[in-house]
């Protein structure tokens, strides 16, 4: 008998929800780190080689903005990051890998398979 068995499918699909919430996050969260090591080594670049455009206050201004960059970035990337647990089926007390290096939370992440999947059947 040919045709008559039930084929059954499966489908990997993150909950779209926590999709949204997890691009949002890490969408905000990464350009804005990035963007504070590289004024970090502007900063030091430009106190090194005594350059000012801004008069003397030139690497404090650098490291103020840094850190506001540093202060947004932080929450918004952990919480992409929670938000993209959630959507793959995992606890978010994974993020305390963060203590072994701020994009290791990520890598896990990305690396692990999506415990959400859904059953077809045709």
């Amino acid at each position: 008998m040919r045709g008559s068995g039930i084929r059954l499918v499966l489908e990997t699909t993150m909950i779209s929800r926590e999709k949204r919430k997890a691009l949002l996050g890490l969408g905000i969260g990464l350009p804005l780190f990035i963007g504070f090591v590289v004024l970090g080594v502007l900063a030091a670049k430009a106190r090194h080689a005594g350059y000012r455009p801004f008069g003397d206050s030139t690497t404090g201004i650098l490291l103020v903005l840094g850190l506001l960059m540093l202060i947004v970035s932080l929450p918004s990337y952990l919480y992409g990051c929670a938000a993209l647990a959630r959507g793959k089926g995992y606890s978010t007390a994974i993020l305390l890998t963060v203590i072994l290096g701020l994009l290791f939370p990520l890598v896990v992440l990305l690396a692990l398979p999506d415990k959400n999947k859904r059953h077809r059947r045709y």
